[in-house]
């Protein structure tokens, strides 16, 4: 996915710090409760250790359910023997057949294209066009699949998160927008006429039994323990059940009520007081003084709304801080036009390290 603040880029500067900090403690527990598409997770995860990854998105819990909470690629047993019309043979791929036999459905007029396409909002007061109709209707066929295999007990819960977070990743891939959601693009862009494809997801394959949550991550750090407490927030005032909204509505498929042009769903709940610069310093110095890790580790942007000072006041406070930065490219939002201004092409990450004494 193309997502704000990923880290995927960043992976060895991370690692770097992370390891040469908590000095040998490769192997513990990690809890990352900014999880977004799992990134972190998965990366350390293949490097032995236990996760506990947390967001308050439900998309993004989706994803981390899938990437980082599945030790083994999906057999799919109970459900081949309902969807295979030929006799399977020994070369016959599980995660194939199935997600060949999703591709194949023919589409719906469901949420998403009542709601999210040219076809089903031409008539609305605001009509939208996130996703074309024939990918909107794919999207409610899929979907709507996924809800009947698992009310049906054809699919466990590993199975529904590995095909709904393969759900999710095809159709951002195809999403009419310039990377996020709050707005989408007045003309289909070559990207989004593609048609919608759900393609495999690749398992690390692990023998320690990960845990995922959808919580409010405050709550969390105090119920968890854990020997390394990692920190991605959002940095600016941006709220990402904003921006994400529509692959949020996606993941839930609960039909909520839209509102405005761009459909946003009812988000109260899950608005970050990280995006509020009166109240971040605060929250992550809860975060702080809450977890019973050892190791905390944050990662932020030159740009963000807490200075680099600030931080590092904060974490004096509970022992010896150290800062260490990469010079990084700037997230745009549309690489095809962005006509923005920004104040510079690159901005400083910073992965803020302390050991609590």
């Amino acid at each position: 996915m193309n997502y704000i603040g990923s880290k995927f880029s960043l992976l060895n500067f991370l690692q770097e710090g992370i390891e040469t900090t908590v000095n040998g403690l490769r192997g513990g527990t990690l809890l990352d409760i900014f999880a977004g598409t799992g990134a972190i997770g998965r990366h350390f995860k293949a490097r032995g250790y236990h996760i506990v990854a947390n967001d308050i998105q439900y998309y993004s819990y989706c994803m981390n359910r899938a990437l980082v909470g599945i030790n083994s690629t999906p057999k799919f047993s109970h459900l081949l023997d309902s969807i295979s019309t030929a006799s399977l043979s020994l070369f016959d791929d599980p995660v194939d057949l199935v997600l060949g036999h999703l591709n194949g459905l023919e589409g719906i007029e469901g949420f998403v294209y009542e709601n999210y396409c040219p076809g089903g909002t031409e008539n609305d007061t605001h009509p939208r066009q996130y996703y074309t109709d024939a990918n909107g209707k794919r999207c409610d066929a899929i979907r709507t699949r996924l809800n009947e295999w698992r009310g049906s007990g054809l699919i466990d819960d590993d199975e529904f998160f590995y095909l709904l977070a393969s759900l999710i990743d095809a159709v951002d891939k195809v999403a009419n927008t310039a990377s996020v959601y709050g707005a989408f693009l007045k003309h289909i862009k070559k990207t989004a006429q593609k048609s919608l494809t759900l393609q495999r997801l690749e398992i690390v394959e692990g023998r320690k039994e990960c845990d995922v949550y959808n919580e409010d991550g405050l709550t969390l750090v105090g119920e968890t323990s854990c020997d390394i407490l990692y920190m991605d927030p959002p940095y600016n005032q941006r709220q990402y059940c904003a921006n994400y909204h529509v692959l949020e509505t996606i993941a839930r498929y609960d039909s909520p009520a839209l509102r405005g042009v761009t459909g946003l769903r009812p988000y109260q709940d899950q608005k970050s007081k990280w995006c509020a610069k009166r109240e971040v310093a605060c929250e992550f110095e809860k975060v702080v003084a809450a977890t019973s890790a050892k190791h905390v580790f944050l990662s932020y942007s030159s740009e963000g709304l807490m200075a680099r000072d600030v931080v590092l006041d904060i974490m004096t406070k509970y022992g010896e801080p150290r800062l260490m930065t990469k010079d990084y490219g700037r997230f745009r939002a549309d690489v095809d036009g962005d006509n923005r201004v920004y104040k510079a092409d690159r901005v400083e990450e910073y992965l803020f390290c302390l050991t609590k004494g």
